[in-house]
């Protein structure tokens, strides 16, 4: 009997050769999806284009899009939107970035995303293209850095056909509901909220939230408002400096944009400082970069599209294209993405954390479950000074939510004697032996035959306690894995996932809270 493929097993091959690094085989079975004809190959096509993205094969991702045969956008196309338009962002394609802008304003117009969206991607659209044109004539007078700091309010050109196109964004689309609540937030701000007036922004931003936790079953807020947002700003303000000519550093990172509420507040609230923020959602960078823009922060803000995952090991290189930082890394960091241990394993391998008194906030670490995130942060050996808050959301005052805050200690006054002695340059430590007075080196040879005279099972009984010390606790891990099998069936839930939060997190936040107390991790009394 010959087994014939069909989508569902050229599906796994391709997702099998993407996690196994195999760009060309999973682009190859892609093609082979094309000649059979198969027209269910959304997934598929996401799969390859990521993992050419991950290999550095962008022009083989780009191929690999087939925008022009794509007839319908779905939800698997926006990812794929997504990567491209990262390696659009980051390559500086301009014009490819600005076409396929204008692809998923297209969509919106047919019918496969809200019609109020055309008119937020089509401004998105516009603002980058004149962004950009400005940037090039500032770098031809030489005044780049010094004049991009600045906000500006974008023309009534730009801002009329907005207005009109998210007016009519109550006309729901008849093949999804998705972004409705994001455009609705939208043109709440539009409708009330002073243009080129921050505090005014932020004002209607939370309006919308108490608003909606107002409605009967309603506590839908993804954005950092009310008690949270006081807590970020705090955290966030009592960080190393991070203006241009006080610090060395790149300002501030945020990872998870969403509709950029949390940018254009700690942009706001810390005047002169660079903010680099990611979001993975196309549309949402669309809406994101329309509310900071009409707020009059988009000189200060950079929203980048892309997966974290991906678009993390970049800013290293784009940090050290800035002549004016002498320092590639950030102030302070900002992770709303449930994702915290992925992200915080890259931040460090790129040392994108200022080592000494860097800030870094997390939100969300209890309704998420973020054991072992917080565990490395708040442990009994961690390398930071850190605080848990609780805060409650916008929508409703008496859901509970944490934030944690941790301040990265010094080498010298902060770290274990085995982390300040793994920081050192065993180079310098050599030569600093070598230019040693002569008669310091029979004291040495000393100390260190009366070391190597220890016990071998002391030694060894100190090596597992420390280890044991810095090893997850059980109940801490088993907590972790619950919390990932949660976020599966959340994020990948075929669009249910909201269903499934509402139904699902209350009970396991009383769990995670219960759990992370008794390891001693949660607020001060």
């Amino acid at each position: 009997m010959k087994a014939i493929p069909n989508e569902i097993s050229y599906n796994a091959a391709i997702s099998a050769c993407e996690k196994g690094g195999q760009w060309l085989g999973a682009l190859t079975l892609l093609q082979q999806m094309r000649d059979a004809r198969l027209t269910a190959i959304s997934q598929a096509r996401s799969t390859v284009i990521s993992a050419c993205s991950r290999a550095g094969c962008w022009q083989d991702a780009l191929c690999a899009g087939g925008f022009s045969e794509i007839a319908e956008v779905t939800a698997c196309d926006l990812d794929s939107f997504g990567i491209l338009l990262m390696e659009c962002e980051q390559r500086d394609l301009h014009s490819l970035e600005l076409s396929m802008s204008r692809r998923l304003s297209a969509a919106a117009r047919q019918g496969d995303l809200l019609l109020g969206l055309a008119a937020v991607l089509d401004f998105s659209a516009d603002l980058r293209q004149q962004q950009l044109q400005q940037q090039q004539r500032q770098q031809q007078q030489r005044q780049h850095q010094a004049s991009r700091a600045a906000g500006f309010l974008p023309p009534q050109a730009l801002l009329q056909p907005l207005f009109a196109g998210v007016a009519c964004s109550h006309q729901i689309s008849t093949r999804s509901l998705s972004y409705h609540r994001e455009l609705a937030l939208l043109r709440h701000v539009l409708d009330t909220a002073q243009p080129g007036d921050p505090a005014s922004v932020a004002e209607a931003l939370d309006a919308f939230g108490r608003n909606l936790g107002l409605k009967a079953g309603s506590k839908w807020a993804k954005f950092a408002g009310g008690s949270k947002a006081k807590a970020l700003l705090a955290a966030m303000k009592g960080g190393p400096p991070a203006a241009p000519g006080i610090s060395d550093t790149s300002g501030v990172l945020e990872i998870g944009t969403y509709c950029g509420n949390s940018a254009l507040r700690l942009a706001a609230a810390l005047p002169g400082v660079r903010l680099t923020t990611l979001e993975l959602d196309p549309l949402l960078v669309a809406i994101a970069r329309t509310l900071v823009a009409f707020a009059g922060l988009c000189g200060a803000i950079d929203v980048w599209t892309g997966h974290s995952e991906l678009l993390i090991p970049r800013l290293k290189s784009r940090l050290l294209e800035q002549p004016t930082h002498k320092c590639a890394c950030f102030s302070a960091i900002f992770m709303d993405r449930w994702g915290y241990d992925k992200d915080w394993a890259l931040i460090q391998q790129h040392e994108l954390l200022q080592a000494a008194g860097g800030v870094l906030v997390a939100d969300n670490v209890l309704t998420t479950a973020a054991a072992s995130f917080l565990w490395k942060v708040a442990g009994p050996t961690a390398s930071f000074a850190s605080q848990v808050v609780a805060v409650s959301e916008v929508a409703d005052a008496s859901q509970e939510d944490w934030m944690s805050v941790s301040v990265s200690r010094r080498p010298a006054s902060g770290l274990r004697q085995t982390s300040v002695e793994a920081a050192f340059p065993p180079e310098l430590a050599e030569l600093q032996q070598q230019q040693q007075p002569k008669q310091q080196q029979p004291q040495q040879q000393q100390e260190q035959q009366q070391q190597e005279q220890q016990p071998q099972q002391q030694q060894e009984q100190q090596q597992h306690q420390q280890q044991q010390q810095e090893a997850l606790p059980p109940e801490l891990a088993e907590l972790q894995a619950e919390s990932e099998r949660l976020r599966q069936r959340v994020i990948v839930a075929g669009g249910s996932g909201g269903e499934v939060a509402r139904s699902e997190k209350p009970a396991f936040t009383r769990h995670a809270k219960a759990t992370l107390t008794r390891a001693g991790i949660g607020p001060s009394d």
